[in-house]
C-alpha cells in the first residue's frame, strides 16, 4: 500500500464520483478510476458500490476510510512542521479568496509584494470555497467572515462596506425623487431576489428585475442601465462607470481575515506576506469602507 494510492482513494469517497475527484486532484478521470480499481485489487476488498448515483463506500471501505484519515492528518502535521520552519524567503505561497477580492482590491499590493520579494511565487486560488489550511490545501486564506475557524490563526484587517450604485449614464436623473422611485434592484438569484439590509430598506419602493450571480456580470449590468446594484464599494467606487445613488451612504457587511495554520507562523516568505498584507489593508481602511467616496459632488 502507498500513499498515493490513499490519496486517490480519501478523494473519491470525500467526492462521491471518479470525475469529481479527478477535478480536485487535477488528473484525467481515467487516472482516478485506474488507480481505484488497482487499489481495491491489491487489497482484495471491493471498497466502493458502483451506481448511477456515483460511489459509495462499502463496509470495508468506510473502515479504511477512516484509518486513511488518521494518517492523512499525521502526515499533513509532518509537512506543516516542515514548511514551518522554512526561513527561506523564496518558494511558493498557496493564497485563497473570493476572486472579487483579487481582482478588485489586492491585486495591486501583490504586485507590490512580487517587486519586492522577486524569489517568492503566487499561486492565486480564487474561490469562495473555505479550503483547508490544515491540509495544505493553501498556505494563507482572505475569507469573510465573523469568527475564524479556532484552528487558524490570523488578523481582522477591517470592515468591507457596500453601497447602491448607478449607470454613471444616468448621474443626472438620479437627483429627481420620482425618477429615483421608479428604479430597480439587478437581483441574485430567486432566493436573494431582493437584497437586504439597512442600505436596502432605504429604498423600499424599488422592484427587483433580472437575476445575475455574479457580481461581475452586475457591474456590467449597472454600467449599462439596467438597474441599480448592492456592491462593495471597492468595486463600485473605483468604477469610472457608475455613481452612488443619494444618500450616498455604505452598509458595514463583511469582516475580512487574512488565516493560516498556527504551524507556520514562522515560515519566513509566508509571515512577509501576512505582515505586507496586513499593513497595507490596515493602512488604507478607506479603500474597503468607501470612506472617500466623493463622485456625487462632481
Amino acid at each position: 500500500m502507498n500513499w498515493d494510492d490513499l490519496k486517490y482513494f480519501l478523494m473519491v469517497s470525500r467526492t462521491g464520483s471518479i470525475r469529481a475527484a479527478a477535478i480536485a486532484l487535477d488528473v484525467n478521470h481515467a487516472t482516478v478510476s485506474r488507480r481505484i480499481n488497482n487499489f481495491e485489487a491489491s487489497l482484495g476488498e471491493r471498497l466502493f458500490d458502483r451506481s448511477h448515483k456515483g460511489y459509495s463506500r462499502t463496509v470495508m471501505g468506510d473502515e479504511i476510510f477512516q484509518d486513511a484519515c488518521h494518517l492523512e492528518e499525521r502526515l499533513n502535521s509532518v509537512q506543516r512542521r516542515v514548511a514551518g520552519k522554512d526561513q527561506n524567503l523564496s518558494g511558493d505561497i498557496r493564497v485563497t479568496m473570493p476572486d472579487l477580492l483579487a481582482q478588485d482590491l489586492l491585486m495591486p499590493w501583490f504586485a507590490q509584494f512580487c517587486q519586492q520579494h522577486a524569489h517568492i511565487n503566487l499561486e492565486i486560488i480564487d474561490s469562495t470555497k473555505n479550503f483547508n489550511l490544515a491540509n495544505r490545501e493553501a498556505d494563507v486564506a482572505f475569507r469573510l467572515c465573523k469568527e475564524p475557524p479556532e484552528h487558524l490563526i490570523g488578523r481582522k484587517l477591517g470592515v468591507i462596506h457596500r453601497a447602491c450604485y448607478l449607470s454613471a449614464k444616468l448621474q443626472h436623473k438620479m437627483l429627481d425623487p420620482q425618477w429615483l422611485a421608479g428604479q430597480c434592484w439587478i437581483g441574485w438569484d430567486d432566493k436573494y431576489r431582493r437584497p437586504i439590509g439597512k442600505i436596502a430598506r432605504d429604498y423600499p419602493k424599488f422592484d427587483s428585475k433580472h437575476k445575475m450571480l455574479s457580481a461581475g456580470i452586475q457591474v456590467s449590468a449597472c454600467r449599462q442601465g439596467m438597474g441599480i446594484a448592492i456592491l462593495p464599494c471597492f468595486m463600485g467606487d473605483n468604477d469610472s462607470g457608475l455613481v452612488r445613488i443619494p444618500p450616498y451612504t455604505s452598509e458595514a457587511k463583511y469582516d475580512l481575515w487574512i488565516l493560516r495554520h498556527p504551524d507556520l507562523r514562522n515560515n519566513a516568505k509566508i509571515q512577509a506576506f501576512v505582515t505586507f498584507m496586513s499593513d497595507k489593508l490596515r493602512d488604507n481602511p478607506q479603500v474597503i469602507e468607501g470612506s472617500n467616496y466623493n463622485k456625487h459632488l462632481k
